[in-house]
């Protein structure tokens, strides 16, 4: 099962990417996510863990299978018996406008438990990823309403 979200901000993709990959803070700007852990702390990369609880939905342990900063997407991954699943974020900017951020948020979930959970779970995850989309243009075209200027990663990938 796939499902995709696309999202344009009105601000640059630097300011999207440094909100987006803090990911520790996200319960602070979406009711999508109720508690964020980066184990092992430090900053979002590529093999890190997160551990994410939903409201609705059982904690869920991440693995950050894809991390291009340069691109500026990245995926988390979790496998478990009989299924996997993938939350992707990949930003671009639309048309060349350097000033819009289009996010694509793509879940996937695959496997002979995976697809029978997707099919129980869809409403409240499709619901999730909708929140989390639209609270993360907030977030951001909020913050650079107020002059706060972007937080520039200095991750490479």
């Amino acid at each position: 099962m796939r499902r995709e979200i696309a999202i344009d901000v009105d601000t640059c993709p630097d300011h999207v990417w440094a909100v987006l990959t803090d990911v520790t803070r996200w319960p602070a700007w979406t009711s999508a996510v109720r508690d964020a852990t980066l184990v092992g702390g430090g900053t979002l990369a590529l093999h890190g863990v997160v551990r994410l609880r939903a409201p609705r939905l059982p904690e869920r342990t991440w693995r950050v299978g894809e991390f291009q900063a340069r691109r500026r997407r990245f995926t988390l991954q979790g496998d478990g018996l009989g299924g996997r699943a993938s939350v992707r974020f990949a930003l671009t900017t639309p048309a060349g406008d350097g000033a819009r951020t289009r996010v694509l948020v793509t879940h996937e979930r695959a496997g002979w438990i995976g697809s029978a959970m997707a099919r129980i779970t869809a409403r409240t995850v499709d619901g999730h990823l909708q929140t989390l989309a639209a609270d993360l243009k907030e977030h951001c075209e909020t913050r650079r309403r107020a002059g706060v200027p972007p937080v520039v990663t200095g991750s490479a990938g």
